[in-house]
């Protein structure tokens, strides 16, 4: 007996005691003894105390077999019968003297009159990881469980919290000495997946610069630090993870760099919003150039063949429709997911159809800068995707950490709960996250991007589009004709393009970001803020007829009220004078051809009091007017460079400039434009090698002046009258030179 502790033995002793008085009440109603004892109110008391115990069924709260006012009664009526007085089981010992579960008995418990029945009389106590080696335990006062607590050596109290927390090395040791306890305190231990990351972690691949060596040479070598370290972690994770660095951090690059590794497991099936499709063909066309261009293949319709294809680019939509019949026709052993906070739910066809195409794949990327949009519960999905056996159900992952309450209807988890735990899973087991502030030292202050829109949206075969087309490559076309026929088309691709600017901008709105979007006509930002406004959210706008006073209040709005998502802002009315830094992201949905407006509109953003990089993205499209206008931009800023007045170079941009075989060099085009000007007879004054006048450098001052205010007005309709304005300023800024 001496082995045994001091709980144990008061167990002992009380059902001993308890066993006696069964023993005397059963001989007293043998001998029908008639008299009766106020005993029997005493042992009816005490077997309603042990009932009110029960927890849970099978658990029982200690203190009733250690209580002192258990007696002996004399003789008990004959009114009480064998199964009210029979004993029930509490905790049982086994061989090795360690407490077991007892055997789950229906409990009938006896309710004195006036009294309720409460079996929620545990104190309650939750386990949490609060770092990779540390847990918490939150509970309420208990001496017992106190007095356990300072016997650990890694204990720590946080009186500012009233928390304990321990080493995750004392976590078995802690439970081992908690179970006496079990009936009086109800525990809650740390889940599986986090001991088996943290406590008993499996080892990792080690990934050394000679493996990074087989990745492309041409995507490789234009690698940012911190983007092998991305490429590092992905191919630690065998492929399987969530890149969810912030926008414009080059995630595409990074999730290219980590399949191109896998490439034994192609076919490779990239899924993405139907806005970005060809700008994952613009990528894997510039940092893959070792694969041949027949080998990808862009899904535009179900009746696309794939038969073929390595590479296989299609939108959600697409996926969801057609993508079990691609699963029939072909096996991929590698996917990439782009904005995958799509998936949030797993009871949408989206997501229905993407796990069977986890489930078959080898290689699984996700790629999202906004894992969740709202609530944690959207990351199970995803969870899932990368691991599908790190939680047992949607249920559990959200008992854990959705807060999960059970209604009148069904499950409610929309809350949120162990966030910090939570947040040590993603990171040490499924994601790999940089903010821009992270990562500031090796980011220039700003990073342009070229997207090129949905080629399927774009209204680029209309016969307006074609004549515009035609007129701007008719031989012999110079001067202020070939300005006419590129201003022309400039218009007609404000129109054609709108549409799939809108489903750009859409996508960019499920995001929860802010940003500036960039216009010029007004067909294009009067289409942008109907696409805003159908998804209810606030916005500003600032064009030409915006008052003066009014301006200031809607950069105010939009710089300290979050709700305030979009600026959408005129290129020639709110490119200076203006401070929009809370944003971080610009889009131009249209180009405009002079490169000083553009890189004014850009610093709206980057200036002072901007604490992270500006993330810049132009808008274009193929077969329109911007073939023709971003390279005379980037050619401008070639000479500006040159002559020492900008330091801004569109040719960095993350893109590749587009020719067409048709088309004669952009840069030729705009040396023709310096030449015509400068051939131009304007007076025999300037044919002697005298400096130009004060007054020439003003009119050419006014000159460009002029035409931007004419640009600022344009509309689809008045081309002609604007050509015919032009014409007019030209011959008489000629006159006044004669």
């Amino acid at each position: 007996m001496s082995g045994l502790t001091a709980d144990q033995l008061r167990i002992i002793e009380a059902k001993r005691k308890l066993a006696l008085q069964i023993k005397e009440a059963k001989q007293a109603a043998q001998q029908n003894f008639p008299k009766t004892t106020p005993h029997h109110e005493n042992i009816c008391n005490q077997s309603e105390n042990k009932r009110d115990s029960v927890k849970n069924g099978n658990h029982y709260i200690l203190s009733f077999y250690g209580s002192n006012n258990v007696s002996t009664p004399s003789k008990p009526n004959i009114g009480i019968t064998r199964k009210f007085l029979k004993p029930t089981p509490t905790a049982i010992f086994n061989k090795s003297k360690q407490f077991s579960q007892p055997p789950k008995v229906k409990q009938t418990p006896f309710v004195q009159k006036g009294k309720k029945w409460n079996s929620d009389n545990c104190v309650v106590a939750k386990c949490h990881l609060i770092s990779a080696t540390q847990f918490a335990v939150d509970v309420k006062y208990h001496q017992q469980l106190i007095d356990i607590f300072k016997s650990m050596k890694s204990a720590l109290y946080d009186a500012k919290n009233r928390q304990w927390s321990f080493h995750l090395n004392d976590y078995s040791t802690l439970m081992t000495a908690m179970t006496p306890l079990i009936g009086e305190v109800n525990l809650k231990g740390l889940p599986k997946i986090i001991l088996e990351t943290f406590r008993n972690p499996k080892p990792e691949v080690e990934v050394t610069d000679d493996e990074l060596v087989k990745i492309d040479p041409e995507l490789f070598s234009h690698l940012m630090v911190f983007q092998k370290e991305g490429v590092r972690f992905g191919l630690s994770k065998c492929g399987r993870c969530l890149l969810a660095d912030d926008m414009g951090l080059g995630k595409t690059i990074q999730a290219l760099g980590i399949m191109h590794y896998y490439r034994g497991d192609w076919p490779l099936l990239i899924v993405c919003p139907s806005s970005v499709r060809y700008d994952w063909l613009e990528a894997i066309q510039t940092w893959l150039p070792t694969i041949p261009t027949h080998h990808v293949e862009v899904m535009t319709s179900g009746k696309d063949d794939i038969g073929g294809a390595r590479i296989l680019i299609t939108s959600y939509d697409l996926m969801s429709r057609y993508g079990k019949q691609w699963l029939a026709q072909k096996s991929f052993g590698a996917v990439i997911m782009d904005e995958s906070h799509f998936l949030k739910s797993f009871k949408s066809a989206r997501t229905k159809v993407a796990i069977l195409f986890f489930k078959q794949a080898k290689r699984v990327l996700l790629l999202s800068g906004t894992p969740a949009l709202s609530r944690p519960s959207e990351l199970y999905t995803q969870i899932a995707a990368i691991d599908p056996k790190a939680f047992g159900s949607f249920h559990d992952f959200g008992l854990r950490y959705c807060a999960a309450v059970k209604t009148n209807w069904a499950w409610d988890y929309s809350g949120s709960s162990n966030m910090v735990e939570l947040h040590l899973l993603l990171e040490k087991r499924f994601m790999i996250r940089r903010l821009k502030s992270n990562v500031i030292s090796e980011l220039p202050p700003k990073i342009r991007e070229l997207v090129i829109l949905n080629r399927d949206m774009i209204k680029g075969t209309n016969s307006e589009m074609k004549g515009c087309e035609k007129a701007l490559n008719v031989q012999g076309l110079r001067g202020l004709e070939r300005r006419g026929a590129l201003l022309s088309y400039y218009c007609a691709t404000g129109k054609a393009k709108l549409p799939a600017i809108v489903d750009y901008i859409c996508d960019l709105l499920d995001t929860g970001r802010k940003f500036i979007c960039f216009a010029h006509h007004q067909i294009v930002l009067d289409g942008i803020c109907e696409a805003i406004e159908e998804r209810n959210l606030s916005y500003i706008r600032i064009d030409g007829s915006t008052p003066s006073e009014v301006r200031k209040q809607h950069c105010d709005l939009f710089q300290y009220n979050d709700e305030v998502m979009v600026a959408v802002l005129s290129i020639t009315a709110a490119n200076s004078g203006i401070t929009l830094t809370s944003a971080h992201l610009v889009v131009f949905a249209e180009l405009f051809w002079n490169p000083g407006i553009l890189t004014q509109a850009e610093d709206r953003a980057h200036r002072l009091g901007q604490q992270d990089s500006v993330l810049v993205r132009y808008l274009v499209a193929r077969g329109t007017a911007d073939d023709h206008l971003w390279p005379l931009i980037q050619a401008k800023l070639d000479v500006l460079n040159k002559a020492g007045l900008s330091k801004d170079n569109f040719l960095n941009s993350h893109s590749t400039e587009m020719k067409s075989r048709q088309q004669k060099s952009l840069v030729d085009f705009f040396e023709e434009l310096i030449e015509d000007e400068e051939n131009r007879p304007i007076g025999p004054q300037f044919e002697t090698n005298q400096p130009a006048s004060r007054e020439e450098d003003n009119s050419a001052e006014l000159w460009e002046v002029d035409e931007e205010d004419l640009l600022a007005k344009i509309d689809l309709e008045q081309i002609e009258q604007i050509e015919s304005k032009k014409r007019r300023m030209n011959e008489s800024a000629t006159q006044k030179y004669f």
